[in-house]
């Protein structure tokens, strides 16, 4: 009976709003529900290797990807890297610069083409005068393997640690600003 009671009280309480209250109630109750639920699909890059900050992550199918898409990715050969806040920070966002069955060729002086586009040159030292490791291909990217290549010249990328794999890829990262 008291049940019964509180229900008719919040039935009446809502019968007494009016419809510009009833919407605004509506707007806030989506705007907590989405606040909830979009910062973990939010991504912020702070390394100056690409020309975007700010990403939208979604779910990826392997299939769908192509050459120019963003992906979140893992990958082992980053241990050297500075890692952030995080230590074991082993996710890196680039863009895909050459997809399976396309032509990745080291052209001379270490440039990189994507069927005969020149996707950067690969540095031999770091800004710390390390050496860097060199990755060498020349032929159609594998299989579930994609060239991954950041906007600035001294991004970390698959010129130097080579294919990324479908199978390490997180998200798709669409670039919002």
């Amino acid at each position: 009976m008291e049940m019964k009671s509180s229900l008719n009280n919040r039935k009446k309480f809502f019968q007494k709003l009016s419809n510009k209250e009833k919407t605004m109630a509506l707007v806030v109750l989506a705007a907590l529900l989405v606040g909830a639920w979009l910062p973990s699909r939010i991504i912020v890059s702070t390394s100056p290797s690409l020309q975007h900050r700010f990403f939208f992550m979604t779910p990826v199918s392997t299939k769908n990807i192509k050459t120019g898409d963003y992906l979140v990715f893992k990958h082992k050969e980053t241990d050297f890297v500075h890692k952030g806040l995080k230590e074991k920070n082993d996710h890196l966002i680039k863009e895909v610069g050459c997809s399976p069955s396309e032509l990745l060729k080291n052209e001379a002086n270490r440039l990189i083409s994507c069927n005969k586009k020149i996707l950067g040159k690969s540095l031999e030292r770091d800004s710390t005068g390390k050496p860097l490791p060199q990755f060498r291909f020349n032929g159609l990217v594998p299989r579930n393997n994609f060239f991954m290549i950041g906007s600035d010249p001294r991004s970390f990328d698959s010129r130097y640690f080579g294919f990324v794999h479908a199978d390490n890829v997180l998200y798709k990262a669409l670039p919002l600003w």
